[in-house]
């Protein structure tokens, strides 16, 4: 195969993983496209001489079914070629501690310390909400988490709940089930009960498994404490700069000035909805920061929702 002509058909091939993952919205670039392209598809498609002949939704099943798990990656060339040397972190080397189940609005801080190098299904969809459908992906090419918990809080304000989000560990389908070869597995983050959990649970794709913090390998422990102590930090800076911007009470005593009328804003709806936001914006802050409990956070975060829509005070 020419080398121009082999150019070609990377491209194309790239091209329609590139906009499927635009019609997930998996938030990738194009390189992340043709280096995903590079790892899975290229080397089926390799060795096609008449690409005019090669048919798009031939490439988008493919493509869909590597990233859905449903075509296993390692069964996709059609020539030999040498094992894929794919780096993935092993699920089962995650500590249960850290796969607990959590609320959504932990989202950012539950998966973004995850090892880069496991591979994970960021699958949130409810009542027709699709939050995140990234199919199977590494950990680092994941959407913007903040964009998605945001999104899933602007439509939690009319609804008021979500279930938990649950860490399961999924064998590839069709892949050898072998807990010593990392890349067959990856994480399904996703609702309880969903049906795309149903779905690979009445397969038998789900895995049990308990490791803990000792079971870990010593480079990941070290790993998740240096993160764990880089966001202690941040929040000890953040707290101290707080303090230091309070300022002291003046020792001389003020002028008396009379009180200015405060301007009478209209009780609208897009005013009361800048205030809702500007509530919740807070409220976030000082769940991350742990300045309030969970419990306090799903109280206050009713209590707003509640205001918002019968007219209280916000």
């Amino acid at each position: 195969m020419k080398k121009n002509n082999s150019l070609k058909l990377f491209n194309k091939l790239a091209k329609r993983a590139y906009k499927v993952s635009k019609k997930r919205e998996m938030g990738w670039k194009w390189s992340d496209a043709q280096k995903w392209t590079s790892k899975n598809l290229f080397q089926k498609y390799k060795g096609t001489k008449n690409l005019s002949k090669l048919k798009v939704t031939v490439i988008d099943v493919d493509v869909i079914g590597v990233l859905d798990g449903t075509i296993p990656a390692t069964t996709l060339p059609i020539t030999q070629t040498p094992k894929s040397r794919e780096k993935c972190f092993n699920p089962f080397d995650i500590g249960s501690f850290l796969l607990d189940s959590f609320e959504w609005f932990d989202i950012v801080d539950k998966v973004s310390i995850l090892n880069n190098d496991v591979k994970v299904d960021l699958d949130l969809e409810l009542d027709g909400n699709v939050f995140a459908k990234t199919g199977v992906i590494k950990k680092e090419l994941l959407p913007n988490l903040l964009t998605i918990r945001e999104e899933m809080r602007k439509v939690n304000s009319k609804s008021g709940y979500y279930p938990i989000i649950s860490f399961y560990i999924v064998l590839i389908e069709g892949a050898e089930d072998n807990r010593e070869i990392a890349c067959n597995y990856y994480v399904l983050i996703t609702f309880e009960g969903s049906s795309t959990y149903n779905t690979l649970n009445s397969k038998g794709l789900i895995k049990n498994n308990f490791t803990t913090k000792e079971q870990m390998p010593t480079t990941e422990i070290e790993r998740i404490e240096l993160i764990q102590k880089q966001k202690e930090e941040e929040r000890r800076l953040l707290t101290k700069k707080k303090a230091t911007s309070f300022q002291l009470p003046s020792k001389v005593e003020p002028k008396k000035v009379e009180p200015k009328a405060e301007p009478t804003v209209k009780d609208t709806k897009a005013n009361r909805l800048a205030e809702y936001n500007k509530a919740m914006d807070k409220l976030d802050s000082q769940l991350e920061r742990k300045l309030i409990t969970k419990k306090q956070y799903r109280e206050r975060f009713d209590q707003l929702g509640k205001n918002l829509k019968d007219g209280g005070e916000i």
